[in-house]
């Protein structure tokens, strides 16, 4: 059974990611078609071809491997020939005697004429005739006309078209350009949004009561009314969660009305000490004793282990011993040292732990606080219209704000978040497991907020990304100079290597918080 769930897992995560990086590629497949850009290749997914067809000048392909996709496009750097001088090539010519086809590979078919590259223009730059000059074994050089969609042959029934400047993508207006390179992160964006429309149609507005109707928690049954929490009169939810702010241990004496009669019952919460990295276990086995049921990646990081009972905790001015979750959840609210230091039992030995909390400036960034009292239950629903207009909005902003933040925080050195702190894809890859462990609407959550990420983290100004392509544009506006191609190109590429050393570093870094 756990290895069909994770094999499902695996499975939902290629189909996210894929998703959203073949939307995102769409939006920039859209807008170059639109400007008249060359299109080698749209393609889903990566490694070789299981399907691949060509319509027009473009080859269509769905790759092996459900991982992202790209779009081949021609002169994104300017004149991207395959060819240079003293290339050995072959040309066939059509009937009225201009080159139609260049050869690359002789041996994969009988070209017209073979010989050494000695000048060809095959940009044609202001619209001037293509051409290429060849010398053949008895040393006669032959110059002839190239035909403005001829092709390169390059492996058995494989060939590309040449790039004549007006349809490449370095030949169009700094506007045609723009709206390419930024679709890319728009369509990611409108991906989102779609899809929290869906969700606030599919679930509604919450409601905003007392009134459990669903609940993961055995002391609470669908249909109850909570009127009290801690002899605090609630009605509304907004009213319970502020009366679990004062409740200071794992269980809260709760006031209900069940089947029409009122009753008290006792509640056991999951405590989640977001700065501290801890949750508690609400286990009957457990639940009365501090043991770890939960946890933050530098907790884990540092070696905390779910199953460890805590006996002690230090914040630099001293050990002090803990036996309950009040006194932890007092001293998580009341929190302000950088480290921490606690003593746990696991598996019947005494350990010493510290690592870095998250500091209150951190969790006030991205939305969260301290110490979160969880009754698990949840509310019902309605349907309101202005509510599917506006949650999409709401929801997507937020996700900007969050998003921003984190980077803001990346950049802050007295934050205590670093890259180290970056999911890669193994990282996504669990973070989609547990959306998806929450149901279908909280995946479907999940991958706009995703989406939205993509597109943001696309329009950083960083060479290689599209903000940084998008910044190149912006220096070309103002100056009415475009960047040299040659320049452009190796700074994407050097960046490029950065990025790809970036990911590998996060994704190792995430194999060790998996594997801790």
């Amino acid at each position: 059974m756990e290895t069909l769930l994770l094999l499902w897992n695996i499975l939902l995560f290629l189909i996210v990611l894929t998703l959203i990086i073949s939307i995102h590629e769409l939006g920039h497949f859209l807008l170059a078609k639109r400007a008249g850009i060359l299109i080698h290749e749209f393609s889903i997914g990566m490694g070789p071809a299981i399907i691949s067809r060509k319509k027009g000048v473009t080859n269509y392909s769905l790759r092996v491997i459900p991982l992202g996709g790209y779009v081949a496009m021609s002169g994104e750097n300017g004149d991207n020939a395959l060819i240079s001088v003293g290339s050995t090539v072959g040309i066939n010519l059509n009937e009225i005697g201009l080159v139609k086809e260049i050869i690359l590979d002789q041996s994969i078919s009988k070209p017209l004429l073979i010989g050494e590259v000695v000048s060809f223009d095959l940009f044609g730059k202001d619209l001037a005739d293509l051409f290429i000059e060849i010398k053949t074994e008895d040393q006669v050089i032959h110059k002839y006309q190239v035909t403005r969609d001829a092709k390169y042959l390059y492996a058995k029934k494989k060939q590309i078209q040449i790039t004549p400047e007006e349809s490449s993508f370095s030949s169009k207006t700094i506007l045609e350009r723009f709206l390419v390179l930024f679709f890319g992160p728009l369509m990611n964006f409108i991906l989102a949004l779609v899809i929290l429309f869906i969700v606030a149609i599919a679930q509604g507005k919450p409601l905003d009561n007392n009134v459990v109707n669903e609940t993961s928690n055995p002391s609470l049954k669908s249909g109850d009314v909570i009127t009290r929490i801690n002899n605090i009169e609630v009605s509304t939810i907004d009213e319970i969660r502020n009366a679990l702010e004062t409740v200071y241990g794992n269980f809260v004496e709760t006031e209900i009305i069940r089947d029409g009669e009122t009753m008290v019952v006792d509640v056991y919460l999951t405590i989640v000490l977001q700065n501290l990295g801890i949750v508690n276990s609400t286990d009957p086995l457990y639940q009365d004793g501090l043991y770890v049921a939960g946890l933050g990646g530098k907790a884990k990081a540092a070696g905390l282990n779910i199953g460890d009972k805590i006996l002690s905790v230090d914040n630099g001015n001293g050990p002090q011993d803990v036996s309950n979750w009040g006194q932890l959840i007092t001293i998580a609210r009341n929190y302000q040292a950088p480290t921490i230091t606690l003593v746990v039992l696991s598996e019947g030995v005494e350990k010493s732990i510290t690592y870095e909390v998250l500091s209150s400036d951190v969790l006030e960034a991205i939305g969260s606080e301290k110490v979160a009292l969880r009754m698990g239950f949840t509310l019902g629903y309605e349907f309101d219209f202005l509510y599917t207009l506006t949650y999409p909005i709401t929801q997507f902003g937020s996700s900007v704000t969050e998003m921003l933040a984190t980077i803001g925080l990346l950049f802050n050195p007295s934050s205590g978040v670093g890259v180290a702190d970056l999911a890669g894809p193994v990282g996504i890859f669990s973070l989609v497991s547990n959306a998806a462990a929450g149901g279908f609407i909280s995946l479907l959550v999940f991958v706009a907020f995703l989406s939205v990420n993509i597109g943001l983290m696309n329009l950083l100004p960083i060479p290689a990304l599209d903000g940084g392509r998008l910044i190149f544009l912006g220096y070309e506006a103002i100056t009415k100079k475009k960047i040299p191609a040659k320049f452009e190109l190796w700074v994407n590429n050097a960046f490029f290597f950065l990025l790809l050393g970036l990911f590998v570093f996060v994704t190792w870094n995430d194999i060790l918080r998996l594997f801790a």
